[in-house]
């Protein structure tokens, strides 16, 4: 056991994520039974694969409770914290930093901004204020004794780059750097050396048709088995759209899906009949629609029945996409299906091809993320984050954290 979790670099805590600390559990854990199941096999042991089974689950169950209350403990108490300057007050600076201020698994603190704009001097972002310029970063660090520095700059030059890195590298023990969103580095990017020349090597697991496979195979029997459970729901919904406004139940819409062809999605109708002619008359307002090309949606939609408001907030009209999962023109995670007309404000014809370079999803990476709160620059840039670094575990992740995103309704009208 202690073996495995060496090897999945589970003594210790690093600044993981729930979700990837669980996935490093469960892959160790899995390790951790194959080890067993082969030692008891060549031991001749009577004792059941059931119990070796059993005893993994309630073992991986007991690990992460623990884990988990002893870090919220641990750095409630300021115990393995490390603070951070972060040199770049913009996107990337405040995404950040409001990544370590909202997750309680951070072992990190921001301690302030370095930026060059100023504008910002003085002022505070995500609670966190903008201390200075970026040349400040020494006489800062010789008074706050940070143990890291962040460089979020993604669009910063090579020579900007190197100057900034040789001021920090004398004065700071750690320096990580944000990429850009669309740079080829990914999660499962590695860095090797050939004959002493670095290179970033960088793969796309969907170019796999083994991961194609696997994840087919779980939307199929994801599919079959949300079926089954939401079926109730599903009935419901039916029956009040149809006490409601009548029919027709489901509204069919052409969408963009995999590799730009197109598709018919299911949903349950949630819009007044007549939703046509009330999108039109909101669209001759100029500041409605400049809004619905930033891929801002309306928070008091006119068109929605009583019951398409309740649907959209629990995401339950969405539940017959379900049928397009398995026709195999949806997948269960992936980029939302959109309208040509919305692929073009959203993502423009370039990014379209590389978003739906992954079968579009019934819920995905955007939704766990804000959802209708993002705007289409971000929608665009966690889309293609989704695509380049897509994983097994990414989509159990995310179909994990569906349900909270669903019960909190944080951007869904």
């Amino acid at each position: 056991m202690s073996a495995c979790f060496i090897f999945g670099k589970l003594y210790g805590f690093r600044n993981l994520s729930l979700w990837d600390e669980t996935g490093s559990i469960l892959r160790s854990s899995v390790l951790m039974i194959l080890v067993n199941t082969l030692y008891l096999y060549a031991a001749k042991s009577v004792l059941s694969f059931i119990v070796i089974i059993g005893g993994a689950a309630a073992f991986i169950l007991l690990t992460l409770t623990a884990r988990y209350f002893f870090r919220v403990i641990f750095f409630r108490l300021g115990w393995l914290m490390k603070t951070v300057i972060i040199l770049g007050a913009g996107e990337a600076g405040k995404l950040f930093a409001d990544k370590i201020t909202s997750s309680p698994f951070t072992i990190r603190r921001a301690l302030c901004f370095l930026d060059d704009d100023g504008s910002k001097q003085g002022a505070e972002i995500s609670g966190i204020p903008v201390a200075g310029k970026i040349s400040d970063f020494r006489t800062l660090q010789a008074e706050l004794h940070a143990d890291e520095a962040v460089i979020a700059i993604p669009t910063a030059s090579r020579q900007e780059l190197s100057s900034i890195l040789n001021m920090l590298e004398s004065s700071t023990g750690r320096v990580l750097y944000i990429p850009d969103m669309y740079m080829l580095t990914t999660s499962v990017a590695e860095i090797r050396s050939i004959d002493g020349v670095p290179v970033i090597s960088s793969s796309q697991g969907l170019l796999n048709p083994v991961n194609i496979a696997v994840k087919t195979g779980i939307d199929y029997v994801g599919a079959v088995i949300a079926l089954v459970v939401f079926s109730p729901f599903m009935i419901w919904a039916a029956w009040r759209i149809w006490r409601e406004d009548g029919r027709p139940i489901m509204f069919i819409q052409d969408r963009v899906g995999w590799k730009g062809k197109h598709f018919r999605t299911y949903k349950f109708r949630s819009m007044f009949k007549n939703a046509d002619e009330i999108t039109r008359r909101l669209f001759s307002n100029p500041e409605i629609f400049a809004d619905y090309k930033k891929g801002i949606k309306l928070k008091d939609d006119p068109r929605l029945t009583e019951t398409g408001k309740i649907l959209r907030k629990t995401s339950i009209d969405e539940l017959p996409q379900l049928l397009n999962v398995l026709r195999g023109e949806m997948s269960l995670v992936g980029p939302r299906p959109l309208m040509q007309s919305d692929a073009d404000i959203v993502y423009g014809e370039r990014f379209t091809k590389k978003v739906y370079a992954a079968k579009p999803g019934l819920t995905g990476i955007w939704q766990v993320s804000g959802r209708s709160d993002l705007d289409a620059e971000f929608r665009r840039e966690i889309n293609c984050y989704y695509v380049h670094n897509w994983s097994v575990w990414l989509d159990i992740a995310i179909l994990m954290k569906t349900p909270l995103a669903v019960i909190s309704h944080k951007g869904a009208y």
